[in-house]
């Protein structure tokens, strides 16, 4: 992972976001930014509000913990979200592998608890 330092606060951090528009039908298999997005404007694809900013681990192999609320949550769950996506704020190189990746052994996992806290 290489990041570039600055004192800008949100530089150099992973935005997550939900995807609110675009093709409702897309394929994990062939979809690209462009096809997602159909040329609408971005505004309209994902949802401007993030639903959090997350620094990315510096140690090659670690793992990234990301909060998703209840309502944000729900909303996927409900299908009125057609999915989250992973924005870089600045310079950022960094790899998330897809589940087909190692046999899935590192694909993303969602992980919740259907406790009040």
């Amino acid at each position: 992972m290489e990041r570039q330092d600055t004192d800008l606060e949100e530089f150099g951090k992973l935005r997550i976001v939900e995807i609110l528009g675009g093709d409702p039908n897309w394929d994990e298999q062939t979809v690209t930014f462009q096809t997602l997005c159909q040329r609408q404007p971005l505004e309209e694809v994902f949802n401007t509000q993030m639903i959090i900013d997350v620094d990315v681990p510096e140690r090659r192999g670690a793992k990234l913990f990301a909060t998703i609320s209840r309502p944000v949550l729900q909303r996927l769950i409900d299908g009125r979200t057609l999915g989250i996506v992973l924005l870089p704020l600045g310079a950022l190189h960094a790899t998330f592998l897809a589940q087909e990746a190692f046999d899935g052994r590192h694909a993303a996992t969602l992980h919740f608890t259907t406790t009040d806290r």
